[in-house]
């Protein structure tokens, strides 16, 4: 239950950059190397980000594994 909580929290985080980065989430799809229905799933929590995926996603924004995670504030720019 605990993967999922942080799963959760994650997907919010995810949303939140992409929304103020202008960024889609077929576009972030083809930068993970996943399919826009994977990235779906992920997003709705049926499924969720992995570990490669997360430190992916940090990089791409700019921010820490540790915001995404919800282990410190997310500074959005």
């Amino acid at each position: 239950m605990t993967s999922q909580i942080v799963a959760n929290g994650a997907c919010e985080a995810v949303d939140l950059l992409c929304r103020e980065n202008n960024v889609s989430r077929a576009e972030l799809a083809r930068e993970l190397h996943i399919t826009r229905s994977a990235m779906s799933q992920k997003m709705t929590g049926r499924t969720v980000f992995t570990l490669h995926q997360i430190r992916k996603i940090a990089d791409y924004f700019g921010v820490s594994v540790d915001s995404l995670l919800g282990r410190e504030p997310l500074e959005v720019a």
